[in-house]
Protein backbone atom coordinates (compact mmCIF):
# COMPACT_ATOMS: atom_id res chain seq x y z
CA UNK A 1 0.00 0.00 0.00
CA UNK A 2 1.25 3.34 -0.66
CA UNK A 3 -0.08 6.79 0.61
CA UNK A 4 0.80 10.77 -0.06
CA UNK A 5 1.48 12.91 2.44
CA UNK A 6 2.88 16.79 1.65
CA UNK A 7 6.51 17.75 1.86
CA UNK A 8 7.39 19.03 4.96
CA UNK A 9 8.00 22.92 3.05
CA UNK A 10 4.90 22.19 1.56
CA UNK A 11 3.39 21.99 4.72
CA UNK A 12 5.05 24.38 6.57
CA UNK A 13 4.77 26.78 3.75
CA UNK A 14 0.94 26.22 3.93
CA UNK A 15 0.77 26.94 7.07
CA UNK A 16 3.24 30.29 6.92
CA UNK A 17 0.56 31.21 4.48
CA UNK A 18 -2.15 30.97 6.80
CA UNK A 19 0.36 32.92 9.59
CA UNK A 20 0.74 35.47 7.21
CA UNK A 21 -2.26 36.68 6.35
CA UNK A 22 -4.18 39.76 7.28
CA UNK A 23 -6.05 38.95 10.47
CA UNK A 24 -9.08 39.15 11.03
CA UNK A 25 -10.56 37.50 8.24
CA UNK A 26 -14.43 36.12 7.85
CA UNK A 27 -14.36 32.56 6.02
CA UNK A 28 -15.91 33.22 3.16
CA UNK A 29 -12.82 35.45 2.59
CA UNK A 30 -10.41 32.78 3.79
CA UNK A 31 -12.11 30.66 0.90
CA UNK A 32 -11.47 32.96 -1.30
CA UNK A 33 -7.84 33.74 -0.34
CA UNK A 34 -7.45 29.82 -0.34
CA UNK A 35 -9.26 29.47 -4.18
CA UNK A 36 -6.84 32.77 -5.03
CA UNK A 37 -3.90 32.28 -4.11
CA UNK A 38 -3.55 28.25 -3.48
CA UNK A 39 -5.50 26.82 -6.39
CA UNK A 40 -8.28 25.34 -3.95
CA UNK A 41 -12.19 25.12 -4.73
CA UNK A 42 -14.75 25.44 -2.61
CA UNK A 43 -17.78 23.12 -2.99
CA UNK A 44 -21.35 23.92 -2.04
CA UNK A 45 -23.33 21.07 -0.64
CA UNK A 46 -26.90 22.03 0.93
CA UNK A 47 -26.50 25.94 0.51
CA UNK A 48 -23.08 25.54 2.65
CA UNK A 49 -19.72 26.36 1.03
CA UNK A 50 -17.02 23.91 1.90
CA UNK A 51 -13.20 25.37 1.10
CA UNK A 52 -11.39 22.10 -0.33
CA UNK A 53 -7.53 21.48 -0.94
CA UNK A 54 -8.06 19.47 -4.67
CA UNK A 55 -4.09 20.41 -5.58
CA UNK A 56 -2.65 17.52 -3.25
CA UNK A 57 -4.76 14.62 -4.07
CA UNK A 58 -5.51 13.40 -1.20
CA UNK A 59 -8.32 11.04 -0.31
CA UNK A 60 -9.94 13.07 2.23
CA UNK A 61 -9.52 16.58 0.38
CA UNK A 62 -11.66 19.11 2.89
CA UNK A 63 -10.58 21.57 5.22
CA UNK A 64 -12.51 22.67 8.50
CA UNK A 65 -12.75 26.09 8.58
CA UNK A 66 -14.22 27.02 12.39
CA UNK A 67 -15.49 30.46 13.28
CA UNK A 68 -16.98 32.59 15.39
CA UNK A 69 -18.95 36.00 15.26
CA UNK A 70 -17.73 36.22 12.13
CA UNK A 71 -14.12 36.24 12.38
CA UNK A 72 -12.35 32.29 11.79
CA UNK A 73 -10.93 30.94 14.34
CA UNK A 74 -9.31 27.64 12.97
CA UNK A 75 -8.43 26.48 9.56
CA UNK A 76 -7.64 21.92 9.69
CA UNK A 77 -6.81 20.56 7.22
CA UNK A 78 -4.78 16.62 5.93
CA UNK A 79 -1.04 16.33 5.51
CA UNK A 80 -1.71 12.95 4.39
CA UNK A 81 -4.15 10.49 2.49
CA UNK A 82 -6.90 8.91 5.61
CA UNK A 83 -5.73 5.56 6.83
CA UNK A 84 -8.54 3.28 6.22
CA UNK A 85 -6.91 0.21 8.22
CA UNK A 86 -4.02 0.85 10.33
CA UNK A 87 -0.95 -1.51 10.22
CA UNK A 88 2.45 -1.17 10.63
CA UNK A 89 3.54 -0.34 7.23
CA UNK A 90 0.78 3.03 7.83
CA UNK A 91 2.20 3.65 11.66
CA UNK A 92 5.63 3.95 10.23
CA UNK A 93 4.32 6.21 7.44
CA UNK A 94 2.70 8.77 9.36
CA UNK A 95 5.02 8.47 11.96
CA UNK A 96 7.62 9.19 9.84
CA UNK A 97 5.91 12.32 7.88
CA UNK A 98 4.79 13.92 11.63
CA UNK A 99 8.28 13.71 12.65
CA UNK A 100 9.66 15.34 9.05
CA UNK A 101 7.18 18.02 9.45
CA UNK A 102 8.04 18.82 13.03
CA UNK A 103 11.95 18.85 11.86
CA UNK A 104 11.24 21.75 9.49
CA UNK A 105 8.76 23.49 11.63
CA UNK A 106 11.58 23.38 14.61
CA UNK A 107 13.74 25.18 11.91
CA UNK A 108 11.05 27.79 11.06
CA UNK A 109 9.58 28.20 14.41
CA UNK A 110 11.99 27.08 17.44
CA UNK A 111 11.04 23.99 19.66
CA UNK A 112 7.34 23.02 19.58
CA UNK A 113 5.22 22.50 22.90
CA UNK A 114 4.69 18.37 22.44
CA UNK A 115 1.83 16.56 23.76
CA UNK A 116 0.96 12.98 23.85
CA UNK A 117 -2.53 12.21 24.50
CA UNK A 118 -3.85 8.66 24.29
CA UNK A 119 -3.99 8.16 20.79
CA UNK A 120 -2.17 11.49 19.19
CA UNK A 121 0.51 13.00 19.64
CA UNK A 122 0.69 17.41 18.56
CA UNK A 123 3.43 19.33 18.23
CA UNK A 124 2.53 23.24 18.77
CA UNK A 125 4.47 26.78 18.30
CA UNK A 126 3.07 30.23 19.19
CA UNK A 127 3.16 32.30 15.90
CA UNK A 128 4.26 35.90 15.31
CA UNK A 129 0.80 36.99 14.36
CA UNK A 130 -0.48 35.66 17.85
CA UNK A 131 -1.49 32.67 16.44
CA UNK A 132 -1.10 28.96 17.17
CA UNK A 133 0.57 25.98 14.23
CA UNK A 134 -0.06 22.76 15.32
CA UNK A 135 0.36 19.12 13.58
CA UNK A 136 -1.01 16.38 14.78
CA UNK A 137 -0.14 12.83 14.51
CA UNK A 138 -3.13 10.03 15.16
CA UNK A 139 -3.00 6.16 14.15
CA UNK A 140 -5.08 7.19 11.08
CA UNK A 141 -4.19 10.75 10.13
CA UNK A 142 -1.48 13.81 9.68
CA UNK A 143 -3.46 17.15 10.05
CA UNK A 144 -2.37 20.65 10.59
CA UNK A 145 -4.24 23.61 12.07
CA UNK A 146 -3.60 27.10 12.04
CA UNK A 147 -5.07 28.45 15.08
CA UNK A 148 -5.77 32.35 14.28
CA UNK A 149 -4.45 34.93 16.69
CA UNK A 150 -8.53 35.46 17.15
CA UNK A 151 -8.95 31.65 18.21
CA UNK A 152 -5.94 31.70 20.32
CA UNK A 153 -8.04 34.72 21.99
CA UNK A 154 -11.11 33.17 22.49
CA UNK A 155 -9.22 30.24 23.85
CA UNK A 156 -7.66 31.81 26.32
CA UNK A 157 -10.65 33.65 27.33
CA UNK A 158 -12.59 30.37 27.94
CA UNK A 159 -9.36 29.30 30.04
CA UNK A 160 -7.98 27.02 27.34
CA UNK A 161 -3.94 27.17 27.45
Amino acid sequence: MSWKAMTPVEACDLMAFWEAAPWPLTRDQVQQRAVERLGWTIEIEDGVSYLMNSVSGFTAQDVSTIGSRGDLSYLHLDLADKIREVTAESRRFLGDAFTLNVREAEGRWGVPAMRDAESATSATWNTPSGGRISFSLAPKSLVATFETPQGVELDRRAGHR
